[in-house]
This record gives structure tokens, sequence and C-alpha cells, in this order.
């Protein structure tokens, strides 16, 4: 999600933290996070509406702005929400986690469709800016990136420095980790973009007019040295007791969260050595979440197993409930040089943007990674760039700046050798 997104975030994850410890806090948490929702949609879609749930609910879906499925689950956390409030002015029988269950699933299905629906609004409204405003002569739109791996290396090549002797300025465009990344640079809403590189060769492989336009500038690391996939779980769920020798042998009945538009999708077919067909054969589902979701899908189910980004990875780490049934060093070696490559991320870059500047790629590339290097071997670079990136990047909201920064020194170590292991 977006900081614009932050007050349904917090609710939502304010209300899972009430979900087993109070439940009659979390039916009023749950309802409030719900018109959060609703009203963060109706102010994107300039629709308007009394900032009421019943009110905006209604109108949203008169405009056809929520899917009736999703109605269905505002409509479970109203109804649990008017519940709630009842009980705690009578002598009724208290309120158990158990009675709640029905309102936390569809709290979950409300926020993994508003984080699916927010992004897409997002990365449109930022797409529209872009086509509306002139391409500037002596501007480079850059994609930008929250992403540690990804940030380090936008921080540290000296794009900016670079460009400057060139008498151009860098706008930094804020824009989702995925395929659109390529298909922008084509179309020159973007001139340049870090993006995976097996993802991106994919699309220049099958596409003559990307093609045509873009080109790869050169590599630019392996996000976590090519050791970026585990699959999480939780220690009291179904999979607790298993090994990961167990689960590769017998899979079936598994629930895999993963985010499915994404390297961390190919990732998991790597590992168990299949395709999405094959999932089905052996038994394995898998559960479309949004980048967002971090250790609250183990609140609505303790058995489902998480593949995420390294910030979900290090919040794991630190609260002994959770432990990885299956990482990168558990499979075959053969299997792990597969996932190597695909953890491997490269520059992209416009071939009429090149040809405005007067470079060639492997020039551009020589003089970034030149700077790049430097930061590493320089102390005082390299901590300077700590601090950015723990200014800069994303974390899960509730992670101490201790946390953070161990994050970011964990990812630069393992990504490029960086610093210290922590």
């Amino acid at each position: 999600m977006t900081d614009n997104e932050g007050e349904p975030l917090r609710l939502y994850r304010k209300a899972l933290r009430y979900a087993e410890s109070d439940p009659e806090v979390f039916l009023g948490t749950a309802r409030r996070a719900a018109e959060s929702i609703l009203l963060d949609i109706a102010l994107r879609e300039a629709v308007g509406s009394k900032p009421t749930l019943e009110s905006l609910l209604t109108v949203l879906t008169a405009k056809g702005l929520v899917p009736p499925k999703v109605v269905l689950a505002v409509r479970t956390i109203q109804n649990y929400g008017n519940y709630g409030s009842h009980a705690q002015d009578s002598s009724a029988e208290e309120i158990s986690a158990e009675d709640v269950r029905p309102c936390l699933d569809a709290l979950t299905q409300l926020a993994v469709w508003y984080g699916q629906t927010s992004r897409s609004l997002a990365e449109e409204a930022a797409r529209h800016r872009l086509s509306d405003r002139r391409l500037g002569t002596g501007t480079t739109r850059l994609a930008d990136s929250t992403l540690i791996v990804v940030k380090a290396v936008l921080l540290g090549c000296g794009l900016e420095k670079a460009l400057a002797q060139r008498n151009h300025r860098v706008l930094p465009v804020q824009l989702p980790w995925s395929d659109n990344l390529v298909r922008d640079v084509s179309t020159r809403l973007l001139d340049a973009a870090v993006y995976n590189e097996q993802r991106s060769l994919r699309l220049l492989e099958s596409d003559q007019e990307i093609r045509d336009r873009v080109v790869t500038v050169g590599r630019v690391g392996y996000s976590m040295g090519g050791r970026n996939f585990y699959l999480l779980a939780a220690c009291d769920g179904r999979w607790g007791g298993v090994t990961a020798e167990e689960f590769l042998e017998r899979p079936a009945g598994a629930q895999i969260a993963v985010p499915k538009h994404s390297d961390m999708f190919d990732n998991l077919l790597s590992a168990l050595s299949t395709d999405e067909a094959g999932l089905a054969d052996m038994g394995v589902r898998i559960l479309d979440v949004p980048h967002h979701l971090g250790l609250e899908l183990f609140h609505l189910n303790r058995d489902v197993l998480a593949v995420g980004g390294q910030n979900l990875r290090m919040h794991a780490h630190d609260d002994d409930a959770y432990f990885e049934l299956l990482n990168s060093e558990m499979l075959p070696a053969r299997t792990q040089m597969r996932l190597r490559s695909a953890a491997a991320n490269v520059l992209i870059a416009n071939r009429t943007w090149l040809e405005e500047l007067d470079l060639r790629p492997g020039e551009l590339y020589r003089q970034l990674m030149r700077s790049f290097h430097e930061v590493g071997s320089d102390d005082e670079s390299y901590e300077r760039l700590v601090r950015d990136l723990v200014a800069h990047a994303s974390f899960p909201p509730e992670s101490p700046p201790e946390s953070r920064e161990r994050l970011v020194r964990h990812v630069l170590f393992e990504s490029y050798r960086w610093g210290w292991p922590s």
C-alpha cells in the first residue's frame, strides 16, 4: 500500500492484534477499518458520500466500484460490528476469538481486495500523470523503488551525477515492481528502470516492439546473492513439525500465499521443479495476495505458507512463532543455481533516450558500476547509504528503527557483500 493508505492499513493491523486478545475491541476496529477502506476508494474515485459504512457501501456499489463478493465481506463486518456494540451494552455471554472468526475472514478478504485495487489505482494515476506531462528536454524519468535491493542500486550507482554531466536531471517515478516497468520503458513513460533480469528478457524475446525500443544496459547484482527464496510457516500450524524433505515429498494440501504475477511466484515454481499446472497436480493451492500483506496472513490461517520479500522474512526472524519450512539452501545444487540466476536484476533503458544522451549501453554501465562499487569500498559512503535506506526503503510499519537498520545491513551484505554479516 502507498503512504496515502496509512490509516486503512493501520486500522487493519490494529484489528488483527485484537482478534484473539480482545474480540469485542476487534469487532469495533474491524468496522472502522472497513469504513476507512471504503472512504479511501471513494476519495480516489471522487465519489461523494457521507463518511459512514452504510452510505459508502451503498454509493460505491451503485457505481460498480465494489464487486459482489466484497460487498458480502463488508456486510459481514458490518453485522458483526453491530453485534459487538450491542454485546457491550448487555449482559450477554462474552464474545470469544472463535466467535469472530467469520468477521476476521471477511476483513482479510476486504484487505486483499483493497490492496490489489488501490495498487492498481495508484499505478494508473501515476501513469496518467506521466502521459499528461510532456517529456521535457534534459529530463530523465527513472523508475524509483522502496525495495532495499533496488533502492541501493539507484542511490549508489551515481546516475544523477552521470546525467548531470550531460545536462540532464533525474525525475524519480514511484511505480510498482512488475512487468509493466519494461513496457513503460518501451513506450517512453520511463527512460530507465531496474527490474528482474529473467522477466525482462522474457518480454524482450516475446514482444518485437519492446525489443526494438528497450535495451539491457547491464546486470546490477543478485537479490540476496541468489538466496532470496523461502517458504514461511507458523510453528503451531499444520506444517510445524514437518521437515523440508517431508514437505517436498508430500506437499498435497498446502495453501501458499504469494503475489502470483511476480518473480516470487516464478521462484516457487523453480523450487518445486514444476509449472503452474503441476502445482494443481501436486495438490498445492495458490492464494494470490498483494505484496503489502505480512505476518497477518497467519492470523487468518495458521496453516498457510507464505512466499514474500525480505521484509517479511526478517520480521519473521524476530518472532519465534515462525520458521522457514523451505529455503534456497535446503534445495538441490541444480535448483539453487536456477534460483540464483532468477535473482539477477538488470538496468534497462529506452534506446532513443540513450541516443539523445549519445551514450552506448556498455559505456553507461561501466560508469555506473564504478560509482556503485566505490560506495561499497568506502566506509563513509556505505554508512550514508545505510542511513538513506533506513529513511526511504519500505518496512513493516511496526518495525523499530534498530530492526530496520539490521534488515538494511543484512540485505546489503547478502546482495552485494557490503559491510559485515548481521
